[in-house]
């Protein structure tokens, strides 16, 4: 018998339930089971975890191999909970294998059984594929797909990681039993590339495999209603692009702190590792073939 997987879905406004609908409407295509959807919220009252499980029941209920947990952040504090929301889910996973899935994305039927298969052979920590960017028109009833759009996400290897993020947050699975030493929490103070920083300190510990990342196993919106975290309309304000500035910088420093294991030193063609060798000492190894 397989092994259960537990995905991570954050969802923050009662309103988007149409979203919701569609991206656990793809959770239950999986060709993989068993698989737990740990649907983390952010400030829902009783009524609105009520309506969410009631939204989602039809889907759900009497599916064999499927399960749903309600996880909710009830705090004041941070506003934008966006980390606390997968530091819930990741804290509140059982099941040997972990994904995440925003409630605006949708995977493909095979992406966790190709995923899972990957992390089996490789006996890596954490197995990545590609997805799909897709414009995507949001009215108040229905969603419509219009086109797919120029890859905005480029890279092939890990080295290609360390540099720039390239694989959005439900483009991998992780194999938890891997993670000796433990989870690795999202940082709480982040609101932007929280999943990059986040990938940034997996990655720098753990084995990865990118064997799969020309397949692709889901699709990444861009609506045009505004209300993805990255303006995707070409236009980006002054405050907007400070904030974007900020961490980018956040994430150097990142770079420049975060130790890379001697194991994973070695996968990167590294033959002597340094036990003090930060990413950017890395990236810039690599770059300069020592």
């Amino acid at each position: 018998m397989s092994e259960q997987i537990d995905t991570v879905v954050r969802f923050h406004d009662v309103s988007r339930l149409v979203e919701l609908k569609r991206c656990v409407f793809s959770l239950i295509g999986q060709s993989y089971r068993p698989l737990n959807i740990i649907l983390t919220t952010q400030r829902f009252s009783e009524n609105d975890v009520y309506e969410a499980r009631q939204a989602l029941a039809p889907l759900i209920d009497e599916e064999e191999g499927v399960t749903l947990s309600v996880v909710n952040w009830d705090q004041a504090e941070p506003q934008d909970a966006r980390s606390e929301l997968l530091n819930l889910g990741l804290l509140a996973a059982r099941g040997r294998y972990l994904a995440f899935l925003d409630y605006d994305d949708v995977l493909y039927p095979e992406a966790y059984e190709l995923l899972v298969s990957r992390l089996k052979e490789s006996t890596a920590a954490i197995a990545f594929a590609a997805v799909r960017i897709m414009r995507l028109d949001v009215y108040e009833r229905y969603l419509y797909t219009t086109e797919e759009i120029v890859p905005v996400f480029r890279g092939v290897a890990l080295i290609d990681l360390l540099r720039n993020n390239f694989c959005p947050l439900h483009s991998y699975v992780i194999d938890r039993q891997q993670m000796a030493g433990g989870p690795i929490l999202f940082d709480t103070t982040m609101t932007m590339q929280e999943d990059y920083d986040w990938l940034l300190r997996l990655c720098a510990r753990y084995t990865s495999d990118f064997s799969l990342v020309k397949t692709r196993i889901g699709d990444y919106y861009y609506k045009t209603d505004g209300s993805n975290t990255v303006p995707t309309a070409g236009v980006i304000t002054d405050k907007e692009q400070t904030k974007l500035d900020s961490v980018i910088t956040a994430i150097e420093v990142q770079r420049r702190m975060t130790i890379v294991s001697e194991t994973v030193q070695r996968t990167l063609g590294i033959t002597e590792p340094s036990e003090t060798a930060t990413i950017r000492d890395v990236i810039d190894r690599v770059k300069n073939g020592v």
